[in-house]
């Protein structure tokens, strides 16, 4: 398949297409945000003042609580009236109680429309190809983008979304699919449903697997390959922006290609805030370039990642970054549901002032948040809300789930019983400040 003319682009090609995007995305904040204009006056900077990439970094970070406190539309850079799609953060990734709202213009939708497009011909998705999309659609709506892309590029889209296991693999018999998109939790859960179900992957004819929104462990693509008999590839994207389609593998597997055409991206020291060495990991930091409804200036996405721009064997130009490491911050994921183990304890709390403390357990399966428990210890001699303990418990774990739509464990326990401070296999402790690490 032949390469996207901007796939080839030199550089300095490049560079200069993005210089020239930044203005424009520079002068669309300025004139339509207040938030960016009030910014840059405080600064007496004016867009035009940024005549090189260095000048950017005289910008301020934009952060999560910088969208929040704009809710709803405070961030919006055309009226209402030219939106045609919000995109709204899931509960747990409030910040100060407000969730952070996304508008697209319909050249924007476009325009995540045709990313997804290159990232499917970028793996040879064809028109000849049956795409099966097994997402849970409420709970990650860039799903629609694939559905959307497999369709512009003529490829016949399979009947799936939300079924069980047992019905997504016969579909994928019945309706020969060659390429499935679904989560990597979701992923794992069919490759068990395959093994009970004593189904060969000769039996399916499945070219590739695309995993995301969340990032591809490499013990994850290990174990999914030799499930289904197919390659696994993984995508990038960032939900205050477009997810996915910012950045996604090539056959080759040698990072993510990024699209620099419609996104700038430096490489930061999270603690220092000052731009890192090409090849040293750091913060992805990301501007929007041809974003009309919700320009987005330098914004920390707190994913860590390694920057690339050698030579890829795919042929193609575009740098590339290496699959999230870490997160700067304490959010998780499992199950595909991101989440803030602090705004989880808050709504406990809210639900029953009696909860004394708490920890979250995150048990993981090649390299990925599967199962939460909560462990909770209660105030001694206080009174239950519904009932005995196991009432209780059941009536947490249904406000829980509504919330998340995901099931937990909940488990009460004595305050003394409760894990240390500290790292403890995967346990998330209820702190914002308390030092963790996800990393396997």
């Amino acid at each position: 398949m032949p390469l996207n003319p901007i796939d080839t682009l030199s550089r300095k090609d490049i560079r200069q297409l993005q210089l020239e995007r930044l203005q424009t995305t520079l002068n669309r904040a300025y004139f339509n945000v207040d938030f960016y204009r009030h910014r840059m006056d405080s600064l007496e900077l004016l867009p035009e003042d940024v005549a090189t990439f260095e000048d950017l970094r005289r910008f301020p970070f934009t952060t999560r609580r910088d969208l929040a406190d704009h809710y709803p539309y405070g961030l919006f850079a055309v009226p209402l009236r030219s939106i045609v799609r919000l995109k709204v953060s899931s509960p747990m990734l409030r910040d100060r109680g407000h969730p952070i709202v996304v508008g697209f213009t319909r050249h924007d939708v476009g325009m995540w429309q045709a990313l997804m497009m290159r990232l499917y011909e970028q793996l040879e998705v064809t028109d000849r190809d049956i795409v099966q999309v097994a997402f849970n659609f409420a709970l990650f709506p860039g799903a629609l983008t694939f559905n959307q892309a497999a369709e512009s590029i003529g490829a016949t889209l399979a009947p799936s979304a939300t079924i069980s296991a047992t019905l997504q693999l016969q579909i994928m018999q019945d309706f020969r699919s060659t390429v499935l998109a679904t989560t990597a939790a979701f992923a794992l859960h069919l490759a068990e449903t395959m093994k009970r179900q004593q189904l060969e992957p000769a039996n399916l004819h499945l070219k590739i697997v695309l995993i995301g929104p969340d990032p591809l462990a490499e013990e994850t693509r290990t174990h999914l390959e030799r499930a289904f008999g197919a390659p696994v590839y993984g995508l990038y994207g960032v939900s205050e922006m477009v997810e996915p389609g910012i950045a996604g593998e090539c056959p080759a597997k040698n990072g993510l290609h990024w699209a620099e055409d419609q996104f700038l991206a430096e490489i930061i020291d999270p603690a220092t805030g000052e731009a890192v060495r090409q090849g040293q990991e750091g913060e992805l930091v990301i501007t929007t370039l041809t974003a009309e409804g919700y320009p987005i200036v330098r914004y920390r996405t707190g994913d860590v990642t390694v920057w690339h721009e050698s030579p890829c064997p795919c042929g193609r130009s575009l740098a590339r970054i290496s699959p999230i490491a870490r997160r700067t911050d304490n959010r998780l994921s499992v199950r595909g549901i991101p989440l803030y183990p602090e705004q989880l304890e808050a709504m406990l709390a809210s639900i029953d002032p009696a909860i004394d403390d708490l920890r979250l357990v995150v048990h993981t399966r090649h390299g990925i948040g599967e199962r939460l428990e909560i462990l909770l210890a209660r105030q001694p001699d206080r009174e239950f809300l519904q009932g005995g303990r196991a009432h209780y418990q059941e009536f947490l774990r249904s406000h829980v789930r509504r919330a998340l739509g995901l099931g937990v464990r909940i488990q009460l326990v004595e305050r003394d019983r409760l894990p240390r401070e500290g790292l403890i296999r995967k346990t998330i402790f209820k702190r914002a400040d308390t030092p963790y690490d996800q990393r396997r």
